[in-house]
């Protein structure tokens, strides 16, 4: 199996992470954010084909980018249609209601299950808790999870924007993530990478047992 590349882009006033996967001149983007020029211009010269797009969750410093992206590099999108609620929201509330017409891109609803990306086995979890329709995908041949908002290094994610949940982002993590190889780099949606074992040893909200 070919290598998997990951390039790490931050974007945005949020400071986003989002992530350019590639095996070859095949690539693949998780939660383009605000202002992806970098990004767009990375695939460009590279010579990249933009297999898909891959969304963890709706809150716009994750998708504020699809519509520019995708304009630039045609590719499917695929998420959670269980988030797509937010569109109903405001801004204030914590959704993206104002916005709507400026994200307003085809979306393919995507189940949990496995499926084949870039040639690499992945398995969607669901994680809910920072949303209702939160996705983590897992590519076990490259040992690492795609998570956004539900788990940073010596974090977790908010859980007080519409429909969040506390219990169930914790049980997310302790029944989706940290059941995962302990060796499994965790790339979250803001900040540094990190690993199931350092979040078992080292993360505050677990430190009762995991």
């Amino acid at each position: 199996m070919d290598k998997l590349t990951i390039e790490t882009f931050v974007l945005g006033p949020d400071e986003t992470n989002c992530y350019l996967l590639s095996v070859g001149r095949k690539a693949v983007v998780i939660d383009p954010g605000i202002a992806p020029d970098r990004l767009i211009e990375r695939i460009s010269e590279q010579g990249l084909q933009l297999q898909r797009v891959l969304i963890t969750h709706f809150h716009l410093d994750h998708i504020g980018g699809v519509k520019e992206l995708i304009a630039a590099h045609p590719a499917p999108v695929y998420g959670s249609s269980k988030d797509l609620f937010l569109k109903e929201i405001s801004l204030e509330g914590g959704g993206i209601r104002e916005f709507v017409e400026y994200l307003d891109f085809p979306l393919s609803p995507l189940e949990p299950g496995k499926t084949t990306v870039l040639g690499q086995p992945v398995i969607v979890l669901p994680t809910p808790g920072h949303t209702p329709g939160s996705l983590s995908y897992f590519f076990p041949a490259a040992g690492c999870v795609f998570v956004g908002d539900l788990i940073f290094m010596i974090g977790v994610g908010r859980t007080d924007l519409p429909r969040g949940s506390g219990p169930e982002l914790i049980g997310s993590i302790r029944s989706r993530i940290f059941s995962l190889p302990d060796e499994t780099r965790i790339y979250s949606g803001h900040g540094p990478m990190t690993t199931v074992t350092h979040e078992k040893a080292n993360n505050p909200e677990f430190q009762r047992g995991v």
